[in-house]
């Protein structure tokens, strides 16, 4: 049998693909049909309905994202810390949120959408490496935090 991580970066994987591949498709008919802001356009709303995954899970009377992921952690989600992944769930969709509108500006010209998309391909996966350094430091009660430890409680939470 293989050890569960590596089922975890498998599935992680074929998702990303799959998610990558999508956006390829989808990008080239949006060139095709709307021209080289056709990939801006794409970028524009990939970034928005990931934003509004987690943006909608803020609203009254909904449990944060995060905070549901948190939950299914094996460590479980002390009553006191959902502050944390309130404010973590926040903070992504904000920065989702930015990459869409980055990318928006890419439309008219105003930048590069190749300069926006680079910069969220190094930005979005160096926060979400460095939210768990700094979260292992911040809340060392919680046990040390792991990308693969959160994709255990991604997967837990239902996804």
């Amino acid at each position: 049998m293989r050890p569960e991580w590596r089922h975890d970066v498998a599935r992680l994987a074929t998702v990303w693909l799959l998610a990558v591949a999508v956006e390829v498709a989808v990008g080239a008919v949006f060139v095709q049909y709307v021209g080289r802001a056709g990939s801006a356009v794409i970028a524009v709303l990939m970034n928005l309905l990931v934003c509004l995954r987690f943006a909608v899970t803020l609203l009254p009377g909904r449990v944060p994202l995060i905070t549901r992921y948190a939950r299914s952690d094996a460590m479980g989600l002390p009553a006191d810390r959902e502050g944390y992944t309130h404010a973590l769930t926040a903070v992504w969709a904000a920065l989702l949120g930015a990459f869409a509108l980055l990318h928006a500006g890419a439309i008219p010209d105003l930048w590069s959408s190749r300069a926006v998309a680079l910069a969220q391909a190094v930005v979005c996966p160096a926060f979400f490496l460095g939210e768990h350094w700094w979260r292992s430091r911040a809340l060392p009660e919680l046990g040390r935090a792991t990308p693969w430890r959160t994709l255990r409680a991604i997967r837990a939470a239902g996804g």
